[in-house]
């Protein structure tokens, strides 16, 4: 049974019209964000209320952009599936129970996932003989299973078994939509290199590097920066990585003196890329940026914001479906986006002057690499062959099979994420760190606020027999009032929480 299309287009795109046909039951009612904004950039808001009453709180949305309205739905439409489809796959799915010490002789080091390279919380319990539930992911490379913690695989607590505590939060990192598998598999493999290549140099500890653009622009891209900054928007695109050959940069910007912003919060919009070619990655990311713009007046802005787009009845709908996600949502997103809010512009601009704003150095974006790749397939092909050729397994979830899209969560031992959010860190985030003379990872003893990146015997080697230990204190100091950064509450729940 297919899910209704209320309040979608009649001409839907083909890919959309695949999305639609393979979410479980439900009502989707979606709807333009641009009017929030002047930019002008198409962008779009679509939810899936489920008939499914056994997942409360369970409320698939999704926020969609690009270059046309078709797009936009058919972003917000892959999020839908990308929320929900690996969901009712994985609550099917079998877990096998024990430790990888218990597991490994009986698959072979290269059928399980060694939990110490997955990025585990510093000082983390969890190792080797830890009892976790293992769900079966596949080798991109050569198709064979591979287990892998569910705490990884899993994106909603649904997914776990009963009583199942995960050693980390669950994280959407990784997750990938497209007409097939090849693609999805792409798609989220260049997220998690986003997230790697930028996770220790924006944000709280941005290092300022804006890319000069005076030359280089594709046409299309020229055009888009033209328009923005003729409307008084500042843009400023920044550098984070070239490693893996790929351009990883990422884009903020501000409302010029007497232009606004008409919602303070528009301030803290971020657009990220990781691409082979530097126009695609900088393309998207300007598409997000602008996106993000009216994604947070709608989510987190005054609830007359929502209201000025969304369909009569629809926010009262939303919140009485997502009122449980609201009760347990993240207390400290929560209250750090709601100081933000009541904030007034200069106010939240000022606090983000030293790292989202600064501007400390440049790098010509002719620097970055190019490439001529005409899909994400290809992109993200391209992205596997250079990971595989440092060494790197690439391991893939197939999180909607027979439904007639692709949607895949992707797992890469020694890529990394969520070191300020959750204190993940391995040898390469910690090596990253020392290298860059931070105070956030040192060697020393243990206590408790220095903790133990937690690591396989080969790696402390690496270290010279040393463990590195990540100062949890300095990573809080460090991220501090700017948690909202990395963390949203849910949709609504600021204005929730201050209309009393």
């Amino acid at each position: 049974m297919q899910a209704s299309t209320h309040d979608l287009p009649a001409d839907l795109p083909d890919a959309a019209r695949a999305y639609v046909e393979a979410l479980p039951p439900g009502r989707l009612v979606g709807f333009p964000l641009q009017g929030l904004d002047r930019t002008g950039v198409p962008a779009w808001k679509v939810s899936l209320f489920l008939d499914d009453p056994t997942m409360p709180g369970n409320m698939p949305s999704g926020y969609g952009y690009g270059a046309d309205e078709g797009t936009a739905i058919i972003g917000a439409l892959a999020e839908i599936a990308e929320a929900i489809l690996p969901t009712l796959t994985l609550m099917k799915t079998d877990k096998r129970m024990g430790s990888y010490a218990d597991l490994v002789g009986r698959v072979g080091t290269s059928g399980i996932a060694d939990p110490l390279t997955l990025c585990l919380p510093a000082g983390s319990p969890v190792g080797r003989d830890t009892p976790l539930a293992w769900i079966e992911a596949r080798r991109v490379s050569t198709g064979e299973p591979v287990l892998v913690p569910a705490d990884l695989g899993a994106t909603d607590s649904f997914e776990l078994p009963a009583n199942y505590e995960p050693f980390t939060p669950l994280i959407t990192n990784g997750l990938g939509a497209g007409p097939d598998l090849d693609w999805a598999i792409g798609h989220g493999l260049l997220e998690l290199l986003q997230r790697d290549g930028n996770g220790l140099v924006f944000r709280a500890l941005d290092r300022g590097v804006v890319l000069d653009l005076s030359d280089g622009l594709a046409p299309d891209v020229a055009s888009l920066l033209a328009r923005l900054d003729a409307l008084g928007i500042e843009v400023m695109a920044k550098f984070a990585s070239d490693q893996f050959g790929l351009a990883n940069l990422y884009v903020v910007g501000f409302d010029r003196e007497g232009s606004g912003p008409r919602v303070p919060i528009m301030l803290s919009a971020c657009g990220e890329a990781c691409d082979p070619d530097r126009n695609v990655a900088l393309r998207k990311a300007i598409l997000e940026f602008c996106s993000a713009r009216v994604r947070k007046t709608y989510a987190h802005g005054p609830i007359e914001e929502a209201r000025r787009v969304a369909p009569d009845g629809f926010l009262d709908r939303f919140l009485e479906a997502a009122m449980p996600s609201l009760v347990s949502g993240e207390n400290r997103a929560l209250e750090a986006m709601t100081a933000w809010a009541t904030m007034p512009p200069e106010g939240l601009k000022a606090a983000l002057s030293d790292s989202v704003f600064s501007r400390r150095t440049t790098k010509r974006f002719t620097e970055l690499p190019e490439a001529n790749l005409a899909t994400t397939r290809e992109r993200g092909r391209v992205a596997r062959q250079r990971l595989e050729r440092e060494g790197f397994d690439i391991l893939a979830i197939d999180g909607a099979p027979g439904s007639g899209v692709g949607v895949a969560k992707v797992i890469v031992p020694g890529l990394e994420v969520e070191t300020m959010s959750y204190n993940r860190i391995g040898e390469r985030g910690a090596r990253k760190l020392l290298e860059m003379g931070s105070d956030l990872v040192r060697f020393g003893e243990e206590s408790k606020t220095l903790r133990p990146v937690r690591l396989t015997p080969e790696a402390i080697e690496r270290f010279g027999g040393r463990v590195p230990m990540l100062d949890v204190a300095a990573v809080a100091w460090a991220v501090g009032p700017l948690y909202p950064l990395y963390r949203e509450p849910e949709a609504h729940h600021v204005a929730h929480v201050l209309a009393g």
